[in-house]
């Protein structure tokens, strides 16, 4: 359906963002015969497709199979990496995934939405659809408005960043520029990642990063790990320091001051210090729902934004970075398949205990629920964990690997599984039963009893889980 609608038309549902989780929730609606409309101001699809996970993927690939080369041409296998990476990322068109909604039958506005009036009473209201040349129409919401903004870069406070060349990681996977020096600011997934691509094409990288270990939301052994597998390609790690200034050079190039005391020259910086969630202009306050810039829109079990008096808006709902629930591309599709199926009448209460977290260098990183230590850092007295090195497995031995653990964490009590976490090689395929296992409940008992296909790298989840299962039949032993 084309953009020229009806002003003041109404639909039954009108999501605003047509990220991962409101294209669901938009198809899935239309497809039971609701009247939809999707307001989108960047690109179809959202960021993943374009900007995020895809473009990342096809580098960290190509910077693989450069390595494996051992060539020294990197500009030439830059140039090559550029090419898959903007054909795997449909060179940021979203033409494709904009037909496909209107084959589904919705109506896609491109604009920017905003809630500017409410049904008394509910449900229902108006959003004003407002577009880059100043002009905008007005369109009503009967049944259910779905809020899909997604988030946005949050520039960490560093004097003089603004004056300095700086990429965001959507410009940074966007760009045909291989820097000769770079600094990522952030040592989380992203930053992770990049630097290992950048610095496999010949890039001299210094990742800086705030915390005393990379990748901080995850035990330190795994950061550990991943640290070891960016200087075995000569990243420069600094854990434990952030960025105090930065310095334009007067030739070229700047100077970045560290909290440390030490300096860091580079061409350019790439921020990935964090994201905000875009809730900011929204109109949330006339469906009671007041949010503070940048902070997330609170959910209830069903995704419904939660108003001021504590309760879930019967006709309002958030999937997406936009909750901040957890943010990933399969979480927000999650949400907007719970949206859907309540909204058509079967649905059930968002469960988020199997989601799962990937780290996409190599090795990668696969880890899901809890983990050994508690928030502090110190031993959770309610869990028992145990390790296992993949060097263990007969797979190991075949293919020649040294690397590579696997950690389990289990209810003190019960056994049950409540979390795992593995890095080495391909684990985030083979890990995934452990995300299933967390959020079926299974026992470590039943893990242990599993049988799996000889030689597979799963084969490393049977050690811990006996050891696991024997310490709870022994009255949780440590």
């Amino acid at each position: 359906m084309t953009q020229d609608v009806v002003r003041g038309a109404g639909f039954d549902a009108v999501v605003v963002g047509a990220g991962s989780g409101g294209e669901v929730v938009a198809q899935a609606l239309a497809g039971a015969g609701w009247s939809v409309a999707v307001v989108e101001s960047g690109l179809v699809g959202g960021e993943c497709p374009y900007l995020a996970c895809v473009p990342s993927k096809a580098l960290l690939l190509a910077a693989g199979r450069h390595r494996e080369t051992a060539s020294i041409d990197h500009e030439q296998a830059w140039a090559d990496a550029v090419r898959r990476r903007d054909e795997a990322s449909e060179h940021r068109d979203d033409t494709a995934t904009a037909a496909a909604l209107a084959e589904a039958g919705v109506t896609l506005l491109r604009g920017r939405g905003r809630v500017v009036a409410r049904e008394p009473g509910g449900p229902g209201g108006t959003v004003l659809v407002e577009d880059d040349a100043g002009g905008g129409h007005r369109i009503r919401w009967r049944r259910a408005l779905v809020l899909g903004t997604g988030s946005a870069p949050l520039p960490p406070p560093v004097d003089g960043l603004d004056a300095v060349p700086t990429w965001t990681s959507d410009e940074a996977l966007s760009s045909p520029l291989l820097p000769g020096r770079l600094v990522v600011l952030g040592g989380g997934a992203v930053g992770c990642e990049l630097a290992q691509v950048y610095a496999s094409f010949g890039v001299a990288v210094t990742l800086v990063e705030p915390q005393g270990s990379l990748l901080g939301t995850e035990p330190g052994w795994v950061g550990d790990a991943v640290a070891e597998a960016l200087r075995a390609v000569r990243v420069d790690v600094r854990t434990g320091t952030g960025a105090d200034r930065a310095e334009p050079l007067p030739d070229k190039g700047l100077l970045l001051h560290l909290s440390d005391g030490s300096t860091v020259g580079a061409d350019r910086v790439l921020v990935v210090a964090g994201r905000a969630p875009r809730t900011a202009g929204l109109g949330l306050e006339l469906l009671g729902a007041d949010v503070d810039e940048g902070a997330p829109l609170t959910v209830d079990a069903r995704c419904r934004v939660v108003g001021a008096e504590g309760a879930g808006l019967a006709d309002v709902f958030a999937v997406g970075d936009v909750t901040r629930v957890a943010p990933y591309t399969h979480t927000a599709s999650y949400q907007g398949r719970l949206v859907a199926a309540h909204l058509l009448g079967h649905g059930r209460d968002a469960d988020y205990s199997g989601v799962p977290r990937a780290v996409y260098t190599q090795p990668p990183v696969f880890s899901v629920g809890r983990t050994a230590a508690g928030p502090d850092g110190s031993p959770d007295p309610a869990v028992l964990g145990a390790r296992f090195d993949l060097r263990g497995t007969a797979r190991a031995f075949v293919e020649e690997r040294s690397d590579g653990r696997l950690e389990l964490v289990c209810d003190a009590a019960s056994g049950v599984l409540v979390g795992a976490t593995a890095v080495g090689p391909a684990a985030d395929s083979w890990a995934g039963e452990l995300a299933l296992a967390v959020r079926a409940g299974i026992t470590v008992d039943v893990l242990a009893d599993h049988v799996r296909a000889f030689p597979t790298w799963s084969e490393a989840i049977r050690p811990p889980a006996q050891e696991l299962a024997d310490r709870v039949r022994a009255g949780g032993v440590r």
